[in-house]
């Protein structure tokens, strides 16, 4: 007998979705408006956008590969031949990606001479950046699997109606 939950509990409300989305903005609007305002060489705001782009797309990277790997490891366990979604040297080089985008950033505002209530605002904006980043890879990737867990539950309560529901109307 197929046992069909009578509800699925999403594992993201909307406002966490929203706010997600809202402090990844944020933080990359405030981290905008520092350099954009800051009194540097146009190099030099390159550089520190440059850094934060490597961080942003590195903390994405890295959560996707973390998850990807873990739940790749339980799979394992029920089917040793199930096949890895990322090999080690992608998994050593997303984090290898990270950790360079973290030093650049570091270094540079290390040597970079600054007061150090502004090297603190951009050190806040980065990390406010880099946990965000990563919530939103996570709610994205949790919402389209949810969605998908609810049609195939709505599917199994009834084809019929389901099916009806997704075919285009017929032209006459």
């Amino acid at each position: 007998m197929n046992m069909i939950p009578q509800q699925y509990q999403r594992r993201n409300t909307p406002a966490f979705t929203a706010v997600s989305y809202f402090a990844l903005a944020a933080g990359l609007f405030l981290f905008g408006i520092g350099v954009y305002n800051a009194d540097w060489q146009l190099n030099v705001k390159g550089y520190y956008i440059l850094c934060v782009v490597l961080i942003t797309m590195g903390c994405i990277v890295v959560q996707k590969v973390a998850r990807d790997n873990t739940e790749d490891k339980f799979l394992r366990q029920d089917n040793p031949k199930h096949k890895m979604r990322n090999t080690a040297a992608f998994t050593g080089m997303s984090y290898l990606g990270l950790f360079i985008g973290y030093a650049m950033f570091f270094i540079g505002l290390y040597n970079a001479p600054f007061e150090l209530n502004i090297k603190g605002y951009y050190i806040a904006v980065v990390l406010l950046i880099s946990y965000s980043a990563i919530g939103v890879q996570k709610v994205i990737r949790d919402n389209t699997e949810d969605k998908e867990i609810i049609g195939e539950i709505e599917y199994q309560r009834n084809p019929q109606a389901y099916t009806a529901a997704k075919e285009p109307e017929q032209v006459k």
